[in-house]
């Protein structure tokens, strides 16, 4: 679980926001929250916010640790992290590393992990783990190559030190080499938490279809996959899969740089996947079932049915889910649908968690959400500043109507629109 993200000198983000997901005191919705220790965790929560006001940039940074974590020890040694992109508003932060620190929970423990870093090098890095209500450190790391462990780690840490390049992460070297403290941290990042990019249905389709396609013979997944597409009033029955190979010659208008040759190799693991529905149309005797290829459905069919396998992992697995966009192509009931499932007790039983941008105001109500689930970003048009914060800071009453309120600007986050008086 995801209890806390810091992220600081990140593209429109200049000063450290704070995403966080443990629940303050409040009593609402109090039977919807994951319990740990002394803590209360969030199920889900959304980020609102204007378009350009940087919400987007809050998830992408996420993300972008994710790929720098998971994509350490392939690194070469003259390889740059183009994915660190600095706030460039400002003289002093384009020469500054970007931070991203993550509070979590994995195997019941709890950790605090973090690094910072320009396209060039890791300037600092960090895992504690929270053994009381005190943080241990494990490791910390300063200045690049100046490194502290404790006594008894002290042996074996140095030869993980040597090992680690100016721009690789020592949690990913680390746990290469079989280190038992760095592991379950590592195994956070490369196993529990995933991001999506809602907009792009390309993206979106390639790692859904081979999620069905690895279930394929799996009938509780089968069988969730359908219900959720019943719940949702989609006229789907149910779905097939044909896998099929894709050689060399299903490419017969590659264009290749000269000198340049795509061997059988690289083609040995590709497939393709296609994915068609079935749809019960008549009554009675005369119903009938009727075939559709995925590319025939809607838009917004293709989406809903897309994010199915994404949420039942993360469901069944305990994962935290980051969506960008959710709402794209989805009516505002499906959304208020999915979130709902990770509220839903009966259904989330591993403590999974969904976080999501959405410019869906319809769920803006304290009957959906608690004050602490809703997040805002307003970018400061004189800096280009993004900041987040969260619905909380106002304290709004349990009978206030918060879609109105945040329609009218009382929280900031929304466009300001002109007069549409515009002269030729």
């Amino acid at each position: 679980m995801l209890l806390q993200f810091t992220v600081e000198n990140f593209k429109s983000i200049k000063n450290p926001v704070t995403l966080s997901m443990i629940a303050n005191k409040d009593k609402e919705h109090i039977d919807d929250l994951i319990e740990f220790g002394k803590e209360n965790i969030l199920p889900s929560a959304a980020i609102y916010g204007a378009n350009a006001s940087g919400k987007s940039n809050v998830l992408m940074a996420i993300s972008a640790a994710l790929i720098l974590i998971r994509t350490s020890n392939m690194r070469q040694i003259t390889d740059k992290m183009a994915m660190i992109v600095p706030f460039k508003f400002d003289k002093d932060t384009v020469v500054k590393p970007t931070l991203f620190d993550f509070i979590f929970i994995y195997n019941d423990k709890k950790y605090q992990y973090g690094f910072s870093a320009d396209i060039n090098r890791i300037y600092t890095e960090y895992l504690y783990e929270y053994k009381t209500a005190k943080p241990s450190m494990v490791f910390t790391r300063e200045n690049t190559n100046d490194y502290s462990f404790t006594k008894a780690d002290e042996k074996e840490f140095e030869g993980y030190r040597l090992k680690t390049t100016e721009n690789k992460l020592f949690l990913s070297t680390a746990t290469e080499w079989n280190c038992v403290k760095t592991k379950e941290p590592f195994l956070w990042f490369a196993q529990e938490i995933d991001t999506y990019d809602g907009a792009n249905m390309d993206s979106l389709s390639g790692t859904s279809f081979n999620l069905i396609d690895q279930h394929k013979n799996d009938e509780d997944f089968i069988r969730f996959m359908t219900e959720m597409l019943k719940e949702a009033d989609i006229n789907i029955s149910k779905y097939d899969v044909k896998t099929s190979e894709m050689g060399k010659d299903k490419f017969p208008s590659l264009q290749l740089p000269p000198g340049i040759e795509i061997t059988d190799d690289f083609f040995r693991n590709m497939k393709n996947i296609e994915i068609t529905t079935h749809h019960d149309i008549g009554e009675g005797h005369d119903k009938k079932d009727y075939v559709l290829s995925m590319n025939e459905e809607s838009v917004g069919t293709r989406k809903y049915f897309m994010y199915t396998p994404f949420i039942l992992k993360a469901l069944k697995e305990g994962r935290t889910l980051v969506i960008d966009e959710i709402d794209s192509s989805l009516h505002p009931l499906l959304i208020d649908y999915l979130l709902g499932l990770f509220s839903n007790k009966s259904v989330n039983t591993n403590n999974a968690q969904l976080i999501c941008t959405t410019h869906e105001t319809s769920m803006l109500n304290l009957d959906t959400f608690r004050r602490d689930q809703i997040y805002f970003t307003e970018k400061e048009n004189t800096t280009g500043v993004t900041d987040l914060y969260s619905l909380d800071e106002y304290s709004p009453r349990k009978a206030e109507n918060i879609r109105k309120g945040y329609l009218q600007g009382r929280y900031g986050a929304i466009p300001y629109i002109g007069s549409g008086d515009i002269k030729w």
